[in-house]
C-alpha cells in the first residue's frame, strides 16, 4: 500500500473521529433544552447513528479497525446497546482476496510453487479476518491441513493504523478527560504487531498444547490431568503462512449445531474453567 492510500486512510480516520466526537457535543447541548423523558430517546438514536457510521467505516477500512470492532462488540459492560448490535456483525467473515494474491504469499514464503506443495487447494476460504484468510487443503502425503494465509500488505497497514488510534486515544483524554482509553490501546500497540509474524503463533499453539497437557486427535493419552481439548499439530509455519493439521468442530455461539450434535455444554464449561 503507497503512502498515497495511507494517508488517505488517515483523513478518513481522523474525520470519522471528528464528525462522532461533534455529533455527541451537539447532543450535550440540545438535552439542556429538552425534558429528562425525551434525553433518553435523544441519546438512543445519538448511538445508533454513530454506530452505524463507525460500522460502515470499518467495513471500508478493514485492517486493525476489524479486529478492534470486533472486540469492542463485546464489551457489553462499557459500550451501549447499538454499538453492540451493529458491531457484532463484524464477527462474520470478511470479503476474501484474490486467489493470486494468495497463492503469491504461498508461494513466495516458502520458495515452491503450489503443485509442490499440495495435492489440492480449497480455493474457497474457510473464512476471512482482518489478518489472514484460511483455505482447507491436503498436503502431498495425503494429510488434510488449513492454511493460514496473512494478506499482502496488511503489516503496514495494521502499524499504521495503531499510530491513528494511538492519536485518536490520545486525543479524547485531552478533550474529555472522563474517557481515558490509554491502557487499553497502549496494551494493543504492544500486543497486535505479534501476531503479524505466524512463527510466533505457531510456537503458542504448542506451548498451549504443552502446558494444558493436551493430546492430538491421533494421542491415546489418558492423564487425568490434562485439559480434555484437541490441539491441531503444527505442519508448517513462516512469517506469513501458517499450515496447520485439520480439524473440525463447532462454535460455541453456534447453539443449534450443539443441541444437535449433543454436545454437553456443561462440560465446555467445565474444561474452559481448568484450561
Amino acid at each position: 500500500m503507497g503512502l498515497g492510500n495511507l494517508y488517505r486512510r488517515r483523513v478518513r480516520v481522523f474525520t470519522m473521529a471528528i464528525v462522532v466526537y461533534l455529533d455527541y457535543k451537539s447532543v450535550q447541548q440540545k438535552e439542556k433544552w429538552v425534558s429528562k423523558s425525551k434525553q433518553t430517546a435523544m441519546w438512543e438514536k445519538a448511538h445508533e447513528r454513530n454506530a452505524k457510521r463507525i460500522l460502515k467505516l470499518i467495513i471500508e477500512m478493514e485492517g486493525l479497525w476489524v479486529k478492534l470492532g470486533q472486540y469492542m462488540s463485546t464489551r457489553a459492560d462499557v459500550l451501549p446497546p447499538a454499538y453492540i448490535n451493529n458491531l457484532k456483525q463484524l464477527q462474520d467473515s470478511l470479503p476474501p482476496r484474490p486467489l493470486e494474491e494468495v497463492y503469491g504469499t504461498i508461494q513466495k514464503e516458502f520458495g515452491k510453487s503450489m503443485d509442490e506443495l499440495f495435492l489440492d487447494f480449497v480455493n474457497e476460504p474457510l473464512a476471512t479476518a482482518s489478518i489472514a484468510q484460511v483455505h482447507r487443503a491436503t498436503l502431498l502425503n495425503g494429510q488434510d491441513v488449513v492454511v493460514k494465509v496473512q494478506h499482502d500488505g496488511i503489516k503496514t497497514v495494521i502499524l499504521e493504523d495503531l499510530k491513528n488510534a494511538k492519536s485518536i486515544v490520545d486525543w479524547i483524554a485531552w478533550a474529555e478527560p472522563q474517557y481515558n482509553f490509554n491502557p487499553m490501546i497502549d496494551e494493543w500497540c504492544k500486543e497486535a504487531p505479534k501476531e503479524l509474524d505466524f512463527n510466533l503463533e505457531a510456537e503458542n499453539t504448542r506451548t498451549v498444547e504443552k502446558n494444558l497437557g493436551c493430546r492430538n486427535q491421533h494421542d491415546g493419552n489418558l492423564n487425568p490431568n490434562r485439559v480434555d481439548v484437541l490441539i491441531p499439530d503444527v505442519i508448517q509455519a513462516t512469517e506469513k503462512v501458517l499450515i496447520l493439521e485439520y480439524m473440525d468442530g463447532i462454535r460455541l455461539n453456534d447453539l443449534e449445531s450443539l443441541e444437535a450434535y449433543g454436545v454437553d455444554k456443561q462440560k465446555i464449561v467445565e474444561e474452559i474453567t481448568r484450561a
